[in-house]
């Protein structure tokens, strides 16, 4: 026993040397593996190793202490469990790292760009453009450049893409009023300038014109609104509206839809100098419909049916649906124009609709300013009457199942009528019918021969192109209907309705 005590004696500095060496080494691998992960900036690890190392001087300093046979053995045991318990160890991360290196990695100090950026750009559709950006996106309001960030120049490097966010590619002269945006691809380097973020935003972004038509009724559905709602829907609120090309105007008279499309305040692009930063931006929006939602194409997931009832909600309608009822009279909103279009025998159809059964309500342009009170009244109405214009756009204010009677102007038009508001309007759950005027009807009778092209060959003045068709048959022609034969139709509609 002596002997065997005296041999121990002589292994105890070797032991306590191997554990003032073994436990630190531990404790710094641990330790700092496990905060590398964070991606901290050269300074900060700096500081971290010194703190490490700082605390194995620390250690080694400490008395050694002692230790009998087993507490060795169990010491051995440790230290290979433990090895290789770091070796195939692999970090998880809680919410709180999480979070420390979405910060680190987007921090606007550093400038350091996000390596998983990606764009998508679709330039086929022949009425739109657009882009959707994920990752490090920058958007310098001042310049109308927008950057995405690429930590390498592996697949983005010299991308630029030029982009209008107004839905009308197909009309240049239009376009060339609509802001361009410039998107480019950003190689992060040390030696490089970065445009710092002066604005951080948590919530996907989505960029529009609000210039372009806006202020025709019919163009502020079928070229803004309705694209903003088909790009914007999924979103539930959550994405913030960046505006070029901004209407105040436009913006005032359609807030209480746009506040239910984004919970936050609209970003005036043209009055701003800020670099806004998001992590996912739409330039431009989806449009691939006249006046509607075409269901069969992407983003999938709305309607004319939802838009509506966003419509609803957004002006407090409250008549979703007409009710039919025999002994009731249906009630029908004539809309009447001034000037081109103007229907120019109005008193006598109002009698005629008013004798055949119909409780007539009759409006004209200066009613139509106010959107509030006119939603109000298309929506208590069961039909309504217009002649071929923007105007008719009112029907998206109708009850589900009412009915839109389209008068067609003198000029091969019918197609293009059908187009612009007799699809829409099925397409709306409305009952869509027409009436479709003869020469007799039309005033331009008494302006040209009966020879003229005007109306041997209208469309051999369609071909002369836009502006030729809109000089004769929309803005030198006004209407006078024959009225038994437009009795025959309301007498169809009314019988619909009852």
């Amino acid at each position: 026993m002596p002997k065997r005590s005296s041999e121990l004696c002589r292994l105890w500095p070797a032991i306590a040397m191997l554990c003032c060496l073994v436990l630190p080494s531990i404790y710094y691998i641990s330790f700092y593996y496990r905060l590398s992960f964070l991606n901290f900036e050269p300074s900060v690890r700096l500081s971290l190793q010194k703190e490490v190392k700082d605390g194995i001087a620390e250690t080694e300093n400490l008395q050694q202490p002692t230790h009998n046979d087993a507490q060795e053995e169990a010491l051995k045991e440790d230290f290979d469990s433990n090895r290789k318990k770091i070796l195939q160890w692999k970090p998880t991360k809680t919410d709180e790292e999480v979070q420390i290196e979405e910060y680190l990695t987007n921090s606007t100090e550093s400038g350091k760009a996000s390596s998983n950026t990606t764009l998508f750009c679709d330039t086929t559709h022949e009425r739109f453009n657009a882009c959707l950006l994920t990752g490090d996106i920058r958007i310098l309001s001042n310049s109308s450049k927008i950057l995405f960030f690429s930590s390498s120049s592996s697949s983005t490097t010299n991308t630029t893409w030029k982009i209008k966010p107004y839905p009308r590619k197909w009309e240049p002269p239009l376009m060339e009023r609509i802001k361009e945006f410039s998107i480019s691809s950003y190689i992060s380097h040390p030696e490089t300038p970065t445009p710092l973020c002066t604005i951080k935003h948590s919530t996907p972004g989505v960029i529009f014109s609000s210039g372009g038509f806006s202020g025709n009724f019919f163009h502020d559905l079928s070229d803004i609104l309705i694209p903003l709602y088909v790009t914007s829907h999924h979103f539930h609120g959550e994405v913030k509206f960046l505006v070029s090309d901004f209407n105040l105007k436009f913006i005032s008279k359609y807030q209480p839809m746009l506040a239910r499309l984004s919970r936050y305040e609209l970003i005036n692009l043209d009055n701003d100098s800020n670099v806004h930063c998001f992590n996912q931006v739409q330039v431009g929006t989806v449009n691939n419909k006249e006046l509607g939602i075409d269901t069969t194409k992407p983003p999938f997931g709305s309607s004319m049916e939802s838009f509506r009832d966003l419509l609803r909600s957004s002006f407090s309608l409250k008549k979703k649906s007409i009710t039919k009822n025999s002994n009731k009279k249906p009630r029908l909103l004539i809309q009447l124009r001034k000037g081109s279009r103007e229907l120019v025998n109005s008193k006598e159809v109002i009698s005629m609709a008013r004798r055949l059964g119909f409780k007539v309500i009759v409006s004209g342009p200066e009613e139509t300013k106010n959107i509030t009170s006119y939603s109000a009244t298309v929506n208590s109405a069961d039909a309504l009457l217009g002649v071929h214009g923007a105007g008719l756009t009112n029907m998206v204010f109708l009850p589900e199942r009412a009915a839109m009677i389209q008068i067609i102007p003198w000029g091969d038009l019918t197609w293009a009528c059908r187009f612009s508001y007799g699809e829409p309007a099925i397409d709306m759950g409305l009952k869509y019918f027409e009436y479709e005027i003869k020469k007799e009807e039309s005033t331009l009778i008494e302006q040209y021969p009966r020879d003229h092209l005007v109306f041997t060959n209208p469309s051999e003045i369609h071909k002369q192109g836009w502006n030729m068709l809109w000089y004769y048959f929309l803005e030198k022609q006004k209407v006078k209907v024959d009225v038994k034969r437009l009795k025959s139709v309301l007498a169809e509609v009314l019988m619909y309705l009852k």
